[in-house]
């Protein structure tokens, strides 16, 4: 089946000779990169390798000169349509979403591996196990030790404890003293505030509403006494356009129409509403809070509209009372007297009700009794608790000393028994992500040689294994070091896979996150495609003097056919159009001219013989075709400018663009400092 797509597209490729030229350079160019770099690691092979291009190079010119003779022969050019797409393009390697390596935290023998190389493996699977019986053993002792000190830490308290016997009574008794004189120093203060309840005061500042009580009433505790409002402040909420609440901020000022007699107050934005909502004729709006001082004539339920700056709103709005607050008793009894009446004004902390309560009078002089009564306990036991306490404080020092001694060697001993618990976590490791082993270096009966390393340690929940996490490999060696003996083995997580384009500075700026790439390798005829992911301001420079920057791309339609390592050639779309008049590259010539076919109109015109020249603006351009915005027609045939060239000049012409490519810091990996990308 791949036979018979490549026989299709050879034939397609003969169907237009000037594209089968073309892929033919771009196939020599490649070819001429990998050998230089060959040629560059093995010194050896550079003569094998002189001789080969110089095969290739004679087949190239050949084959080039065929096609000339092609198109010198009645090939035919024409103006015609078709769709571009200007690429960005490198060779580069798959890499693998993430690499772990798995490094041992401790030494050992291995008892057992679970897996093998190509298996896939779960997040926490058990990839190996090590002989822990050192370790079992030094636990055991950590039991001894700790039951050691168990034993001394409860001897210490027991002595402590009697000893502290004698005095435990006296100090028994001041703490229950002190703890009845607090509690009838609380119901005094209690009384006390009952007390001072009685004498009703507001709250709050403003106008009484209403009016709940008479007196004479009898109330309880969490009656209404009377509503007060605080009309001195109004707020109101007036809709705006929703485009335009986006240009008002708490904190403008506003002008406030009456709508009852037409009269100008001045305000302040003190919101925005965030939520919007939907008017009539389909229309979008959000509620602006604006707050007026009354000037007397305002009242709740009044109507306005409103101005902030030269912003008019889109409806009326309704005045609210700023604040509207209820005053209620705290206390139970009869109103004796009333200060305020409806309509009356109060202000925060003025009395406006007595209540009198014989029960509250009473609870006073109560309280008052059992305090004092309190206080001369507490006096009799501080007493009696100072005169045992001056025998026994000496020895109680010791003791207590002593106990605190042998807490802290049990402490200690339980901690290093937690510390040898959470080692043993370490002799079973557990692969740290799901994915592909592709490296295996040890296996039951090794050495697990765990020692410091350069990788990163990973904890997982039920182990712990050390795992060195790289990602933006930019080249096949990466993938080869990461695979080290130095690790266990090798985890790639193969859930997605990527690449990096090495890309020159001149076209970097072409390139932005989410374009399209297109991906080709010779291991498989599938086209797959990618987006660009990232787009590095970390550039490097050259030997060249180009400095390239490294483009992160996403693979997202990759199959089992696509590995890690893979050779594969990456197309950045920059820009495309569709359906548009175009012309091979090569018919045009320098300063945007071409020639078309037909009698010339000015003498001076050097256009070959049965063509004249014209000028083109054109656009978007590929690898073998460039669009024509203006100055041709769909059908107008045209001369092609292609240069005879000589097989030394032809040498000489790939070699420099095959180092070219080569001297990049990706290497043959990257952009290769190519022009236009290509």
């Amino acid at each position: 089946m791949g036979r018979h797509k490549n026989i299709s597209k050879v034939f397609k490729r003969l169907k237009d000779p000037k594209g089968l030229i073309i892929a033919a350079g771009r196939r020599i160019k490649t070819f001429f990169a990998r050998l230089l770099k060959l040629a560059g690691e093995h010194k050896v092979w550079t003569a094998v390798i002189c001789i080969a291009v110089l095969l290739v190079t004679i087949t190239a010119v050949n084959a080039i000169r065929a096609g000339r003779s092609l198109e010198n022969s009645g090939l035919e050019i024409r103006a015609e349509r078709r769709d571009i797409e200007e690429k960005i393009s490198g060779d580069t390697v798959v890499e693998p979403n993430n690499e772990y390596s798995i490094t041992a935290a401790v030494s050992g023998t291995i008892l057992s591996d679970t897996f093998e190389e190509g298996d896939k493996v779960s997040k926490d699977d058990v990839l190996y196990v090590i002989d822990s019986s050192e370790l079992e053993n030094n636990i055991q002792s950590a039991d001894i030790a700790i039951a050691k000190a168990k034993k001394a830490y409860d001897d210490a308290v027991l002595e402590n404890n009697n000893t502290y016997r004698d005095t435990g009574s006296a100090s028994s008794s001041l703490r229950s003293a002190e703890l009845a004189v607090e509690k009838a120093q609380q119901s005094y203060s209690d009384a006390l505030k009952a007390q001072s309840d009685l004498n009703i005061k507001s709250n709050y500042s403003g106008s009484v509403s209403e009016l709940h009580v008479s007196v004479g009433d009898n109330i309880t505790a969490g009656t209404a006494i009377a509503d007060i409002v605080d009309n001195t402040s109004l707020e109101i909420k007036i809709p705006f356009n929703a485009a335009d609440a986006d240009n008002i901020h708490a904190g403008d000022a506003a002008k406030v129409t009456l709508t009852k007699n037409g009269s100008v107050i001045d305000g302040v934005v003190t919101a925005v509403s965030a939520y919007t909502e939907s008017g009539g004729g389909f229309t979008l709006y959000r509620k602006v809070t604006i707050e007026v001082r009354n000037p007397g004539a305002v009242s709740s339920g009044d109507t306005a509209s409103a101005m902030v700056g030269n912003i008019a709103c889109g409806d009326t709005g309704t005045f609210e009372n700023k604040t509207e607050s209820t005053i209620t008793s705290t206390v139970s009894g009869e109103i004796q007297s009333l200060y305020i009446s409806e309509g009356s004004t109060v202000s925060d902390g003025q009395a406006i009700a007595a209540v009198k309560s014989d029960t509250v009078e009473s609870q006073v002089v109560s309280a008052k009794l059992s305090l004092d009564d309190a206080n001369e306990a507490l006096t009799r036991a501080r007493i009696q608790n100072d005169s045992t306490a001056s025998s026994t404080s000496l020895n109680n020092n010791k003791l207590s000393s002593a106990v605190d001694n042998a807490k802290m060697s049990y402490d200690d001993a339980v901690l290093s028994k937690e510390r040898l618990l959470k080692q043993l976590e370490d002799y079973t490791i557990k692969a740290p992500i799901s994915g592909t082993v592709v490296t295996k270096n040890k296996k039951a009966g090794d050495d697990a040689l765990g020692s410091a390393s350069s990788a990163s340690s990973y904890a997982s929940s039920g182990g712990s294994a050390a795992a060195s996490a790289s990602s933006g490999m930019t080249s096949s060696s990466s993938l080869s070091a990461s695979s080290s003996s130095s690790a266990m083995a090798v985890i790639y997580d193969m859930s997605r896979l990527k690449c990096t384009l090495n890309v020159d500075e001149i076209d970097v700026k072409d390139v932005k996150v989410g374009q399209k790439v297109t991906i080709t390798t010779d291991v498989t005829d599938k086209e797959y495609t990618g987006v660009v992911e990232t787009v590095s301001v970390n550039g490097t420079a050259g030997s060249n003097g180009v400095t390239t920057y490294p483009v992160k791309v996403d693979i997202i339609d990759f199959d089992d056919a696509l590995l890690p390592g893979m050779n594969i050639e990456a197309s950045i779309v920059i820009s495309s159009v569709h359906d548009v008049l175009a012309i091979p590259t090569s018919s045009l010539n320098r300063g945007d001219t071409v020639y078309v076919k037909g009698e010339k109109t000015d003498e001076s015109d050097a256009a070959p013989e049965g063509y004249r020249t014209v000028s083109v603006v054109t656009g978007v351009s590929d690898d073998e075709y460039i669009q024509i915005i203006s100055g041709l027609n769909e059908g107008d045939e045209l001369y092609s400018s292609v240069q005879e060239m000589t097989p030394a000049e032809m040498m000489m012409n790939m070699q420099n663009n095959a180092a070219g490519a080569q001297s990049g810091p990706g290497g043959p990996g990257g952009s290769g400092g190519m022009g236009g990308g290509m």
